[in-house]
């Protein structure tokens, strides 16, 4: 995995190479470990995004996973809690086969989930960022002993600074997006391209003192926490406090031996983790991965939400969630409550279906980019032009097709244009297999040009 150095990573693939070790265990860059005769392959978790590679080289691990267990006639098992929608979709096409786990382990109950509507509690006179139903079930837990899980997925003390006086929004110069404050730190950070800068002390441009932070991140969470449990042990857990080397590990170990004690993290706290003592889950804001521009949105945050309430009750304590939000009757939630998934990919499949997007489509996304804004947006422009021949050659099997500036326009000084498409499943090989030659044909001196399919991420 990416936390191990050179020398380290040669002597694992060395090991596996000559044979010596016969169990590779690793993230994504795991399916290509040098063994001969597979015997199985199993991708756990396997609706996390992380399996998509987003830096070159680019691949699906899901995909290279089908090619080794075809090439090695061995079986290959995909697990999840929470399967993403395409993968159950193969299950209903008869492409693969269901092995259903209906019952906890030990069978034990999944904790109850108690939806909070964070308008009616601002109405109520609590403008904190904790509901008092959070509280009051936190207070529980740490006067039992217990260990409690908040979870909030955007990390630093604020997610931006903001001039109250001329709306001035600090941002990166090399990036096309706003600084993140870090107040341990007292430092404002691009989380694109890791470049930091001053924390404001007035205004740039008008010289207010009123500086305005945006919505709360996990470091402030900590900070509020800390107020409340002043003798109660708490623990962040994200990018910031895990970047040295076996960061996961000592923040794991500490809460692991510390009753009472609040972990707060970010979606690296959701998965995987079992605690005994975890009797309570805390969801700050759930509304966080369901209002972006992502076909997406509402699968994830129902994994999401089904992953961090099962980190609560899995021993012989019960469990209990507290998930606030501003939408509490968004159907996702309820039937999150419910840990209903085969209804909600009923409701997901038919909105798919219905919109034409993957499954029953591919989205094709090429991404130009480079220091010098012409070129870049000279190739996308010769590409598309291109692409207009593939419209009267497919017609209607190609749905949208428009040449744009990516949502960033600029990361790590670097310009972005690109070109989305959606095209119907039944002739996306062809036009992928196109796209992929008229792309080839216009490769630009110092200009950056790839396809991606089914991108994890169109910002």
């Amino acid at each position: 995995h990416s936390g191990l150095n050179d020398g380290e990573r040669l002597d694992e693939w060395t090991r596996l190479r000559e044979g010596k070790a016969t169990v590779a265990i690793g993230a994504r860059s795991c399916i290509f470990a040098p063994l001969e005769n597979v015997g199985l392959i199993i991708i756990d978790e396997e609706h996390d995004s992380s399996y998509v590679s987003q830096t070159n080289p680019r691949y699906n691990t899901h995909e290279i996973a089908k090619f080794r267990a075809n090439y090695n006639n061995c079986n290959l098992v995909l697990g999840s809690a929470t399967p993403s929608i395409d993968s159950y979709f193969n299950v209903k096409q008869n492409n693969y086969k269901l092995i259903e786990m209906p019952n906890r382990i030990m069978k034990k109950q999944l904790p109850e989930i108690e939806i909070v509507n964070m308008s009616e509690e601002l109405l109520s006179g609590n403008a904190s960022m904790f509901s008092k139903k959070m509280i009051y079930e936190l207070s529980n837990c740490m006067a039992q002993k217990n260990q409690a899980m908040i979870f909030l997925n955007r990390r630093g003390y604020a997610s931006f600074v903001m001039c109250k006086e001329c709306g001035y929004t600090a941002k990166c110069t090399d990036c096309d997006a706003t600084l993140v404050y870090h107040r341990e730190e007292n430092m404002l950070k691009c989380h694109f391209c890791s470049k930091r800068y001053h924390m404001l002390s007035e205004c740039p441009e008008c010289h207010s003192k009123f500086i305005k932070h945006g919505y709360y991140g996990t470091e402030q969470v900590v900070a509020e926490l800390t107020k409340i449990f002043k003798n109660v042990k708490i623990l962040r857990m994200d990018n910031d406090t895990t970047s040295v080397k076996d960061g996961h590990l000592k923040i794991l170990e500490e809460f692991s031996r510390t009753k009472p004690a609040i972990l707060v993290g970010t979606q690296m706290i959701a998965k995987g983790h079992d605690f005994n003592s975890v009797t309570f889950v805390g969801i700050m804001d759930a509304d966080i991965s369901l209002h972006t521009a992502d076909y997406r949105a509402t699968e994830r945050t129902f994994q999401l939400i089904t992953q961090v309430a099962g980190r609560a009750g899995r021993a012989d304590k019960e469990g209990k969630v507290v998930l606030q939000t501003y939408a509490p009757k968004h159907y996702v939630y309820r039937l999150a409550q419910k840990y209903d998934y085969k209804a909600f990919y009923e409701r997901e499949i038919n909105v798919r279906q219905t919109t034409s997007f993957p499954p029953f489509s591919k989205i094709i996304r090429i991404l130009s980019s480079s220091e010098n804004e012409n070129l870049t947006r000279e190739q996308i422009r010769l590409i598309n032009q291109d692409l207009i021949s593939l419209h009267d050659e497919f017609g209607s099997d190609i749905i949208f097709c428009e040449a744009m500036k990516s949502p960033v326009k600029r990361m790590q000084k670097k310009f972005r244009y690109q070109i989305l498409m959606r095209v119907l499943e039944k002739s996306s090989a062809k036009i992928i297999k196109k796209v992929y030659n008229i792309v080839n044909l216009h490769n630009v001196k110092n200009c950056t040009c790839f396809v991606e399919i089914n991108p994890q991420n169109l910002s």
